[in-house]
C-alpha cells in the first residue's frame, strides 16, 4: 500500500444525543412517532422494517442505479463469492486501520450502507445508517440506531450531527459525488472526519469492466472510478476538508476475486475462504515490492473537516 500520510488529529467525541431527521425540501425538523416521521404541513414518513422512508421521487440516473442495486442484492449476500469477503477486508481498513487502529467513537454516519457490513461488524459503534436503496437496506438490521432510506445528494440530518462520515466504496454508485462530499461536510462536526474508498480509474480495468460486466444488469451506467487528483479534488473542493491520509490498496485480490466472479467461478470453488486467504498473501507479498504499491487499485483517503460551513 502507498501511504500519503500528516499526522492524524483526534477524532473529536461528543454528546450522541437523537439524531434529527429533515423533511426532504423544507429541511424542518421532522417530529417522530411510533411508526412514522411527520412533517410540519402533516405528511407523514412511513417506519418500514425499521427503516425511515425519506427518498421520494428520483430522477431516471438514480432510478437505473437503484434497479441495479436491486439486482446485485443477492451478490452482495452470496457467500460462494469472492468480493463479500474482500468488502471486509475494506471495512476494516475503513474503521479501523485509518484510524489508528482503534475504531473511532462519537456519532457516525454510514453513507450508502448498503447491507450493512459495517453495522454487522461493528455493532458496538452504533451506526446511523443511509440509502437510497430500499432493497439494500432493510437487509442491514444489525449495529444500527438509526436506519434512513435517502439521497447522499441531500442528507435529511441537522448541520453538525456527526463526528465521522464513513463512505465505503459509495461513491463511484452516486450519481453527483460532488454533492454528496458537499453534504458530508455540512453534517459533520467541525473537526470531524469523512473517510471514503472507491475504485482507482485505471485504462484497463475499465475496459475489463466494460468486457466482463457490459450487459450486466446490476452494472449500472453511472457507476464509475476516480482519478488519484480527481479523487483528490473531489474532497478537497471548496476547503471543505484537509486530506490527512491516501492510499492506495488491493491489486491481485481485487482483480482476481473481482474476475472469478463475473466469470461465475467463484461458487465452485472448494473452499472459497482459503481461496480468499491465499489471494491475499499474494498481495501482502506484490506490496513489499518497492513501487508496486503504487499500482493499487482502490482509493481510500481520511480527511478532516475544517471549520468553514457550507450553509
Amino acid at each position: 500500500m502507498v501511504y500519503e500520510t500528516r499526522a492524524l488529529s483526534a477524532v473529536p467525541v461528543s454528546p450522541s444525543p437523537a439524531t434529527t431527521l429533515l423533511e426532504p425540501g423544507t429541511r424542518v425538523p421532522l417530529r417522530a412517532e411510533s411508526d412514522a416521521y411527520v412533517g410540519s404541513n402533516g405528511t407523514r414518513y412511513e417506519i418500514e422494517d425499521g427503516v425511515v422512508r425519506l427518498l421520494g421521487a428520483v430522477d431516471p440516473a438514480l432510478a437505473a442505479e437503484l434497479r441495479a442495486q436491486d439486482i446485485a442484492l443477492e451478490e452482495y449476500r452470496d457467500p460462494g463469492l469472492l468480493m463479500p469477503r474482500y468488502e471486509r477486508d475494506m471495512a476494516r481498513l475503513a474503521l479501523v486501520e485509518l484510524f489508528g487502529g482503534s475504531p473511532p467513537q462519537g456519532d457516525i454516519l454510514d453513507a450508502g450502507c448498503g447491507i450493512g457490513l459495517l453495522g454487522r461488524l461493528y455493532p458496538q459503534l452504533k451506526l446511523v445508517g443511509l440509502d437510497a436503496s430500499m432493497t439494500l437496506i432493510r437487509e442491514a438490521k444489525d449495529g444500527y440506531r438509526l436506519r434512513v432510506e435517502a439521497s447522499a445528494e441531500t442528507l435529511p440530518f441537522a448541520d453538525a450531527s456527526f463526528d465521522v462520515v464513513i463512505a465505503l466504496n459509495m461513491l463511484h454508485h452516486v450519481i453527483n459525488p460532488d454533492r454528496a462530499v458537499s453534504e458530508f461536510a455540512r453534517v459533520l462536526r467541525p473537526g470531524g472526519t469523512l473517510v471514503a474508498v472507491d475504485p482507482r480509474k485505471v485504462g484497463v480495468i475499465e475496459l475489463a469492466k466494460q468486457v466482463l460486466r457490459g450487459r450486466d444488469t446490476a452494472f449500472a451506467p453511472s457507476h464509475k472510478a476516480f482519478g488519484v487528483e480527481e479523487y483528490d479534488h473531489l474532497v478537497e473542493q471548496q476547503g471543505l476538508f484537509t486530506l490527512e491520509r491516501r492510499e492506495r490498496v488491493g491489486l491481485f485480490t481485487l482483480v482476481s476475486m473481482g474476475g472469478l466472479d463475473a466469470l461465475k467461478l467463484s461458487p465452485r470453488l472448494p473452499n472459497p475462504e482459503l481461496a480468499a486467504n491465499l489471494l491475499r498473501s499474494v498481495d501482502q507479498a506484490l506490496f513489499r515490492v518497492p513501487g508496486v504499491s503504487r499500482a493499487g487499485l482502490n482509493l481510500a483517503i481520511r480527511a478532516t473537516r475544517t471549520a468553514r460551513r457550507t450553509s
